[in-house]
């Protein structure tokens, strides 16, 4: 099911450049990804929601209710089982509780990684990236940040073992990321 396979999670705040690392170490490596934000996406769209800021938190925030993060969870195990990589990267998670149910379902330890980059920088990229278009703004992103933190993403990014500083360029981020999971999947 599971045995052999290498799972790292990478965490951070929005915009920290997760899943520029991600998709790079997939290239690079040919790693699996999954992101949790594309199962937030698929929600919304099972729902027949119009993807927009106000349904991407709304659904978020379902998942993060009433034990509801284990059904999130549920759904990347089930992408890692389905896979027939060895090396697998999630990307995405928003609390401890997510990382303990991983855990619980995989039956091993993830290695954690997280990505950190101030606040500057990440808007930013925010507003260049265009997600949400005119919705998003410097003051969404602020009030994204503080409800991130207060689900329970600050308590994950500092427990994570593992921190690689993203405030320079995409290559010094590609040579940090690509170092890391190298070793981390020896």
């Amino acid at each position: 099911m599971t045995k052999g396979k290498r799972i790292i999670l990478i965490v951070g705040l929005p915009g920290s450049g997760k899943t520029y690392a991600v998709d790079f170490v997939k290239k690079k490596l040919g790693a699996k990804t999954i992101h949790s934000g594309d199962i937030i996406r698929e929600e919304i769209e099972r729902q027949g929601l119009k993807y927009s800021p106000t349904a991407d938190a709304a659904v978020a925030h379902w998942f993060h209710q009433y034990g509801r993060e284990a059904v999130l969870v549920q759904k990347v195990f089930e992408k890692i089982v389905r896979s027939r990589k060895k090396l697998i990267i999630v990307e995405g998670f928003r609390d401890i509780d997510q990382l303990q149910v991983l855990e619980d379902l995989l039956d091993h330890k993830v290695s954690v990684i997280t990505i950190k980059c101030n606040f500057k920088t990440r808007l930013k990229r925010e507003l260049e990236r265009g997600r949400f278009g005119k919705d998003e703004t410097k003051e969404y992103i602020k009030n994204r940040d503080i409800s991130e933190k207060h689900r329970g993403l600050e308590r994950l990014i500092r427990q994570a073992k593992y921190k690689i500083d993203n405030n320079g360029t995409k290559k010094q981020l590609e040579v940090k990321i690509i170092k890391m999971v190298k070793k981390l999947n020896k």
